[in-house]
């Protein structure tokens, strides 16, 4: 179950003295360093200034360049970013009632998007009364990983990130979707682990009624599983060569599983998906088996 932890303490830190701390703590792909950090988010959490001091600096001093390496859309604010982890405060807002408005705010804020995650992420309430999260669970092990495949999941809770209140979800494990506050706009804080899961994992889009995957997502490495998807259209005896080493030989098993499939569209289906049946990850090996069927 993803972990919920109450905030009792009226104690607050700064901004800097968070990063400090964090900075002590979180290592890369270490998934418990950064349940180590729910004190120091706690604390933040209490401070009702910083993100609006960070916002005047910003918007005084760098205008021009606000945000300029944030790839999320306008709904997160990148406050911190290093090789282990990054800090970003999340905005959830009420739905209008205009209904084209509140169209594009389902679609914007991906109200209602069952989905799972491939990072650890810590968050924490911070203004208004929060938006609505329902939580599921699967085991990532045991699914392939293909379109409409039918999974288990099990419903775990539904809850509120109200302020003072801290969530963890676990990668690849936590199926969750927000849903709108209902009286007032509200912000999260969110502490997000880097690890080598943000390109391994797939993360899922889910059918929670059939039970099913509905669609891939690549999230924010989406660019450079891009970089390979591309290599479809514009190739050379080079390029296929480049593939076919990292179909075999690259440590990340999201990798080869995509250069296996660019692969397929170019060379013999059946010969390319032979190779991804010796492949030493089990999750490959299955997806390699499920393609050949596609084709028998």
């Amino acid at each position: 179950m993803a972990y919920t932890f109450v905030n009792n303490n009226d104690a607050s830190i700064s901004f800097n003295e968070f990063i400090e701390s964090l900075n002590k703590i979180i290592k890369f792909g270490k998934e418990e360093s950064i349940l180590d950090c729910v004190k120091y988010l706690a604390l933040l959490a209490n401070n009702d200034n910083f993100f609006l001091d960070f916002l005047n600096m910003e918007l005084t001093n760098n205008i021009l360049n606000f945000q300029s390496t944030n790839t999320y859309s306008e709904q997160s604010f990148i406050l911190y970013d290093c090789d282990d982890y990054y800090v970003r405060m999340t905005f959830w807002p009420v739905l209008s009632n205009n209904v084209s408005v509140r169209n594009s705010q389902n679609q914007l804020f991906s109200y209602g998007l069952v989905h799972d995650h491939n990072f650890s992420l810590l968050t924490a309430g911070y203004k208004g009364d929060g938006y609505t999260t329902k939580i599921w669970e699967y085991d990532y092990d045991k699914v392939i990983g293909i379109q409409n495949e039918e999974i288990d999941i099990t419903f775990l809770e539904e809850t509120i990130l109200t302020k003072g209140k801290i969530m963890y979800y676990r990668p690849s494990k936590d199926i969750h979707a927000q849903f709108p506050p209902i009286k007032e706009d509200s912000l999260a804080i969110n502490i997000i682990l880097k690890s080598l899961k943000q390109f391994d994992n797939r993360q899922y889009k889910f059918d929670i009624n059939r039970s099913r995957i509905k669609k891939i997502l690549y999230g924010s490495a989406a660019s450079k599983f891009g970089l390979i998807q591309i290599a479809k259209y514009s190739h050379n005896l080079k390029t296929i060569d480049i593939l076919h080493s990292l179909a075999t030989n690259c440590g990340i098993t999201q990798v080869r599983k995509e250069s296996l499939e660019v692969l397929a569209a170019i060379e013999d289906y059946n010969d390319v998906w032979e190779i991804g049946l010796k492949d030493k990850d089990n999750s490959v090996i299955e997806y390699s088996k499920s393609r050949l069927l596609e084709k028998s």
